[in-house]
């Protein structure tokens, strides 16, 4: 019989799921939508003090929620949140609940984020009546999501979610990622994201890129580099895996 934690923790990981979902699509719409021409030219940086400073301000605000998605990302995941929820018994739910908070952070990312008055672009082209270029950039990125999510599947997406820790638990099984090889556990301790090329797509591809556009680009862009930075044990891991799953298509097509 399911005990209510195991339906809390159940309830929690369909919030997880809902919640991811939702918010990388809404995070998709918002790098993936063109710019639009401006009605007058302008410098691509601020030329006096009052545009200076009418464009510092949003730029700051920005950056709050910026660095607060990269604490709440990173800050989570340390061995003491982690003890926590296991000391008030939501150990189950600890990756729906890190997974909640990833999404909400982004939603008020998104909903917060403020564009200067003026636009001040380091590059723009028109796509709008450019419809192979625009057809360019909106494939390139649904390109890059599909490969986004086809790597989450890979890396064992309901466990990244959190479904399959509770899915195991009323089913009376050891946590998942026990069922999974050292090499493996190792291996997901250090990079659970998928593709940091697609990533880097939809963040750097656009038409016009604003300032603040940007900051967002460099300030993810760092910390993808900076946290999912290979090892050569990684790679040799790779090489391996790949190495056994030739041998596994010669063997079935000799």
């Amino acid at each position: 019989m399911i005990s209510l934690k195991q339906l809390l923790c159940f309830l929690l990981s369909l919030l997880s799921f809902m919640s991811v979902f939702y918010s990388v699509g809404k995070l998709g719409i918002f790098l993936a939508t063109p710019s639009r021409a401006q009605p007058m030219e302008t410098n691509a940086f601020p030329a006096n003090r009052a545009e200076l400073r009418a464009f510092l301000f949003p730029l700051f605000f920005n950056a709050i929620w910026v660095v607060l998605f990269v604490l709440q990302h990173s800050g989570m995941r340390a061995e003491v949140v982690k003890r926590f929820w296991k000391s008030i018994g939501l150990e189950l739910a600890e990756r729906s609940l890190y997974n909640i908070a990833t999404s909400y952070c982004l939603l008020l990312l998104l909903k917060n984020w403020q564009s200067p008055p003026t636009q001040y672009r380091l590059w723009f082209f028109e796509v709008e009546e450019n419809h192979s270029l625009w057809w360019l950039m909106i494939g390139s990125h649904v390109l890059s999501w599909i490969v986004v999510y086809g790597g989450s599947l890979m890396v064992d997406l309901p466990e990244l979610i959190g479904l399959k820790h509770v899915y195991y638990a009323m089913n009376d099984l050891a946590p998942p990622m026990s069922y999974k090889s050292r090499d493996l556990q190792d291996y997901y301790k250090r990079y659970r994201h998928p593709s940091f090329v697609a990533l880097s797509i939809v963040l750097w591809l656009t038409n016009g890129m604003t300032l603040d556009r940007c900051l967002l680009a460099v300030v993810w862009s760092i910390y993808m580099y900076l946290a999912w930075n290979t090892t050569q044990a990684d790679i040799k891991y790779h090489k391996h895996q790949l190495e056994r799953k030739r041998l596994e298509l010669y063997a079935v097509t000799k």
